[in-house]
């Protein structure tokens, strides 16, 4: 199961109202060509004269709003959208309830909100379009997206980075990371942008429009930029401030700076910078008609699209935009293994950087575990900082060997299961006759979680569960852990001897530490009694150190393919009404949804994605650690008892 890295959000207004962009002008345009027609013609220019590509926003505007919209057709994506979420989505009713204290999110009634809908008066296809993302946006469930690539296919970035910064009297800023343009601008404090507090811009953003955590500290930390360790380098996030897939409200952004302790305000005015994922995208279309023809419906555009036919499990995101900017060297004895972690000492303490669950340089998960036991035994007189920010998860199984190299168990992850209704039942007994694992419903290739052997029959994995949540009561399966399919590399976790004490290891996330990540830090801190620490959000508040450990995620479109193929494979017995998949003819970027859940070991009945689960200690970013991750390992190390 793979995660795909996503980390821009989208800007779309907060709730079910109509699109917030002005289009009363649309067809007052001076151009005698359509918007999508002015791209094309952009394109052919900059080929003709050698030159960069500037794509104007009115210009992308203009041809996402030239689509009418249609009654009939928006009938049934919203009858297709309530038949996937209402049978499939695992947390459709708990998302109605009230978050936690701690968490900031809104209840969202999917089934109802998405109805609400066709009773507005749209004008065009984008805004209709529009509103249904932003709900999904606001159930923010980092494995929940829903991105028409219609109006998902030029990404809008800012030349100006931001990130948060706290002095030594406890006073928080918004100030420059990095500026393409003026270079000398970075540490200027930002004061406003578009002449409100740059704070509260800030925090709004990532309370409306971040959806990758319950945790308004986390999604404010996502807003801006940060560094990822990513291929033995580390590299600049943008944030999702400054970097977004769908049209912004504004085709500028203007910034007032501070800078050099002084009064002076200097105001910037800066436009987005658009691009597609790829030139060949824009000999797709050479009008509207074209753009609508070849860009949004199924199988008919060329552009690359790496969140199309993949299969994904945990996910955040979409797409992760990297600055060009030197980073400190951290220490001269660095050790990496493969892409997947970096080791160094720091005088006594040891530093281990887990950048990803899935690693690309080396995927033999027994070369990668058994390697990183070897070098930990040389750091067993050290304390040991595990640092996993920014790793947005990976694979479950193998962040399941890493739990149990550290904290080795009978049970190293949290046990799982999904709804029950007719279809699932009907999808799970025909998996079952056909040996066809199908997203958790093979009751071949799962582990009951009560016995720790597989499920004799389907039966026995349907189950008889029964939850309320959200004033609903529903079904659910049996609980269910995945078998491992390495039985020499579990036995080498389960046997090798851990050099530290519980005291002696601490946990360092920036709270972006997500899906699979997720589960291993929440279960180090749950079961192994690991001390955390998030460093970022605001200040003097607790703040997640993980967030969305989620379950599985499916991509729909894989997940059609095989229901049709265990309906074909199905000669005895009709089956039950499946809901129409509207992906068989809108071309979608990103569509997928959580389809099982995770609950805590230590607290059984609670749902892992609703538990608010605050770090330990809590550090800030200042105008030196944000660049330099060495003075926050450093920092946290001091927490070590």
């Amino acid at each position: 199961m793979r995660v795909i890295i996503l980390f821009a959000l989208i800007l779309t207004i907060y709730g079910t109202s109509s699109f917030a962009i002005p289009i009363e002008s649309r067809n007052e345009s001076k151009h005698s060509l359509d918007g999508c027609a002015r791209i094309h013609e952009s394109y052919k220019v900059s080929l003709s004269k050698n030159r960069t590509l500037h794509i104007k926003y009115n210009d992308v505007k203009d041809c996402y709003l030239s689509f009418p919209f249609d009654l009939n057709r928006a009938t049934k994506v919203i009858e297709s959208l309530k038949g996937i979420y209402h049978n499939f989505y695992i947390y459709l009713d708990q998302a109605k309830e009230k978050a936690h204290d701690g968490f900031d999110f809104r209840p969202v009634d999917l089934i109802t909100e998405l109805d609400a809908l066709l009773k507005n008066n749209y004008t065009t296809d984008f805004e209709f379009f529009s509103n249904i993302t932003q709900i999904i946006i606001d159930l923010k469930d980092s494995h929940t997206y829903f991105l028409p690539t219609c109006y998902s296919s030029f990404s809008f970035n800012q030349n100006i980075l931001l990130y948060s910064s706290v002095n030594s009297k406890g006073i928080q800023s918004i100030k420059v990371f990095h500026d393409d343009l003026n270079p000398s601008n970075a540490g200027c404090e930002v004061t406003h942008i578009n002449g409100s507090p740059a704070l509260g811009v800030i925090t709004d953003f990532a309370k409306n429009h971040v959806k990758n955590s319950r945790d308004l500290g986390v999604r404010f930390n996502m807003a801006l930029a940060s560094l990822q360790l990513i291929n033995l380098n580390y590299s600049t996030i943008n944030g999702n401030f400054a970097s977004r897939s769908v049209l912004p409200e504004t085709e500028n952004i203007t910034y007032d700076l501070k800078c050099s302790n002084t009064n002076n305000i200097k105001k910037l005015i800066r436009p987005w910078i658009i691009s597609a994922n790829s030139d060949s995208f824009y000999n797709n279309f050479n009008d509207s008609k074209s753009y609508h023809k070849s860009v949004c419906l199924i199988g008919n555009v060329t552009q690359s699209n790496p969140f199309k036919k993949r299969k994904i499990l945990n996910l955040p995101i979409e797409r992760l935009e990297l600055a060009d900017i030197k980073i400190p060297i951290i220490e001269k004895n660095v050790t990496y293994i493969g892409d997947f972690a970096m080791l160094l000492k720091i005088g006594d303490i040891g530093v281990v950087v887990i950048s990803t669950f899935q690693p690309n340089l080396i995927t033999n998960h027994s070369v990668l575990i058994t390697e990183l036991a070897s070098k930990l035994d040389s750091f067993a007189k050290s304390g040991i900082v595990l640092d996993f920010t920014n790793n947005v998860g990976g694979y479950i199984e193998f962040s399941q060997y890493f739990n149990t190299l550290f904290f080795p168990q009978k049970r190293a992850a949290f046990p799982r299961d999904i709804k029950i209704n007719n279809i699932t039942t009907f999808l799970i007994n025909q998996a079952d006759k056909l040996n066809f694992k199908l997203a958790d419903i093979d009751p071949k290739v799962t582990l009951s979680y009560t016995t720790d052997v597989p499920f004799k029959n389907a039966d026995e994995y349907i189950g008889n569960n029964q939850y309320t949540r959200g004033g609903v009561t529903t079904r659910y399966s049996s609980l269910f852990n995945e078998i491992y399919s390495n039985s020499s590399l579990l036995n080498f976790t389960t046997s090798w001897k851990f050099p530290w004490s519980n005291k002696d290891v601490i946990i360092l996330t920036n709270g972006a530490c997500g899906s699979s990540c997720a589960q291993t830090t929440q279960y180090l801190a749950e079961q192994a009694n690991f001390a955390t620490v998030s460093v970022g959000g605001f200040f003097n508040y607790n703040m997640s150190y993980s967030s969305y450990p989620g379950g599985s995620v499916i991509s729909v479109d894989d997940f059609y393919t095989n229901v049709h193929y265990i309906i074909a494979g199905n000669t005895t017995i009709g089956h039950p009404e499946i809901p129409i998949d509207l992906a068989n003819n809108i071309s979608m970027y990103s569509f997928q949804f959580s389809f099982s859940e995770t609950y805590s070991l230590k607290f059984p009945n609670n749902v892992t994605e609703f538990m608010y689960r605050p770090a330990t200690y809590r550090l800030y970013y200042d105008d030196k650690s944000i660049y330099n991750p060495r003075l926050l390992w450093l920092q946290a190390a001091k927490f070590i008892s």
